[in-house]
């Protein structure tokens, strides 16, 4: 059983930071099978679920849905302390593990994901559901680190817009109003874990360091929640109708 004070956290801002999941081995052994995951899966990965830096190094940025071609991804989503933690998050209800992505800001890159809400593209009705990121690296202001707004989850699905910004589908059509709600930075420490609720505001800067600043992204939903299909669906037909239109670095 994880802290209730955490889980009251999360209930009431809509985030969460836990220091310590996983330990230095643990961290260490994941980036190991990684490395060795990208060298197979980048080359093969399906046009969309890969996204590279647009620069002569050919950096990646995005690599989407490694738990349908990594069986030791696919286990790591599913392990016992992240089931158990978002089984309480969803006050017991079932849950369920929906996928596995990786970002990977480059040093010294411009380029930020701006303020957006995940159900914008997710369609979780009722929002039962949570994004679950694991650090890598260091993850601070400075590198990139994810910003969250309080409270902001207790709200509905504001308009949203094509963001423009690879790897990071829509933003908000309107900025959020900084007096609302307080912005809170969400710096981790490799092993640590922050976890956020589908309709919190939130936003990541650009990596103003000399490192990179690596995360694996984790999604979960409850039981209780189904995805409105058909909105699912148009959305998709709407991101592959824009992305012809765009340069797309591949």
């Amino acid at each position: 059983m994880y802290d209730e004070s955490t889980i009251a956290a999360y209930k009431q801002n809509g985030f969460a930071v836990i220091p310590g999941m996983f330990s230095a081995e643990e961290i260490a052994e994941i980036a190991r099978q990684l490395e060795a995951h990208l060298r197979l899966d980048v080359a093969s990965a399906p046009k969309g679920d890969v996204i590279f830096e647009a620069d002569a190094e050919r950096s990646l940025r995005c690599l989407f849905r490694i738990h349908e071609r990594s069986a030791y991804f696919d286990q790591l989503m599913r392990d016992a302390r992240l089931m158990q933690l978002v089984q309480q998050l969803f006050d017991s209800a079932d849950v369920i593990a929906d996928g596995t992505m990786l970002i990977d800001k480059a040093p010294l890159t411009t380029y930020e994901f701006p303020w957006h809400q995940d159900n914008a593209y997710q369609f979780w009705n009722p929002p039962d559901a949570v994004a679950v990121t694991l650090a890598l690296d260091d993850s601070t202001a400075e590198s990139g680190a994810l910003v969250c707004l309080s409270g902001s989850h207790r709200g509905s699905i504001l308009p949203h817009q094509p963001s423009g910004v690879f790897g990071a589908s829509r933003c908000l059509v309107t900025p959020p109003n900084a007096d609302e709600f307080r912005s809170v930075t969400l710096s981790l420490k490799p092993g640590d874990l922050s976890l956020h609720h589908v309709n919190t505001i939130h936003r990541t800067g650009p990596n103003h360091t000399s490192q990179h600043r690596r995360n694996l992204g984790f999604a979960y939903h409850s039981s209780r929640s189904a995805c409105d299909q058909a909105a699912a669906d148009q959305y998709k037909r709407d991101l592959e109708k824009f992305l012809q239109t765009q340069q797309v670095p591949v």
